[in-house]
């Protein structure tokens, strides 16, 4: 997987306007859907890198999938689902990283460190069972003090408020934060605290619903004194405890990447990646990367 870092949204934009190999990938992923528009799923063939091991990727009508004149368009990004791990096509990329990044380190290091803010997931349930030293965490609720061990239907929970980390100072080697910021009354606040529980040297991966032309963040939503101010209609994305979803509170812009080294971050990157082999297909898709400093 060739991995391009761009740290502006001018050179992204140039990139994805007159790069031939976006037009190439965005014609070939047409193409796909043009043999298959009467169907409502189908397999495509390819290596999982989280499997390491040659398998299937799903592509259904699920999560977003758009109707258009000439047939529909699956939500790339959150399908191609690997018919042995089941995750889908973002969270088999950032585990591609974080796995190629703990190999890396590991022959350096006596020990890998790794928080995850998430624990009730696919993503994590992997992290877990593939690697050591991994530390996952929820929300379940504003009177619950930092770093309780929650046993209730799910045992073993651990509950974090990620603006305000129960976690000592320079705790973890590596931190993935994957869809998990939007739904953030402060985002800027989490971000100071990832900076502050990381090693120097420590690492970031981070998802985030990101709206690539947008320069500035857009507030959705707000808390004041304790109650949520809606600035724009409600949006909910999925949550595992809770049938209700998850409120998005912000929109985020390519302020996002100025707030990372405004905490002190250095290297903020987004990490532009496409495969077929390993179906990562959807041009373009990205993730987010950044240092703390040694």
């Amino acid at each position: 997987m060739k991995i391009r870092k761009f740290q502006q949204q001018t050179d992204f934009q140039t990139f994805l306007e007159n790069n031939p190999d976006i037009r190439e990938h965005v014609q070939f992923e047409a193409a796909i859907m043009s043999r298959r528009m009467d169907e409502q799923s189908f397999l495509l063939d390819g290596y999982c890198k989280v499997c390491d091991t040659p398998t299937l990727f799903l592509v259904d009508r699920l999560f977003g999938a758009q109707e258009t004149l000439q047939g529909w368009m699956p939500n790339w990004r959150e399908r191609l689902a690997c018919t042995r791990c089941q995750l889908n096509n973002r969270q088999r990329a950032i585990l591609h990283a974080i796995k190629e990044t703990v190999a890396k380190r590991a022959a350096n290091e006596k020990t890998v460190s790794l928080y995850a803010m998430e624990q009730i997931t696919a993503l994590f349930a992997w992290l877990s069972q593939h690697f050591e030293n991994v530390t996952g965490s929820e929300y379940l609720g504003e009177e619950i003090a930092g770093g309780t061990i929650i046993d209730g239907i799910i045992k073993g929970i651990r509950h974090e408020n990620v603006e305000a980390l129960s976690f000592s100072d320079q705790r973890f080697d590596i931190i993935t934060s994957n869809d998990v910021l939007e739904h953030v009354n402060l985002p800027e606040q989490a971000l100071a605290e990832m900076y502050r529980v990381l090693k120097p040297g420590g690492e970031i991966f981070v998802t985030i619903p990101f709206h690539l032309h947008a320069a500035q963040t857009v507030c959705r939503a707000k808390l004041v004194e304790g109650e949520i101010k809606h600035l724009l209609p409600p949006l909910y994305h999925g949550n595992p405890l809770s049938e209700k979803g998850s409120l998005v509170f912000n929109d985020f812009g390519w302020e996002f990447v100025e707030q990372l080294k405004t905490v002190g971050f250095q290297d903020v990157s987004l990490c532009h990646y496409w495969s077929y082999l390993y179906g990562y297909l959807g041009d373009p898709q990205y993730y987010f990367w950044a240092r703390k400093p040694f």
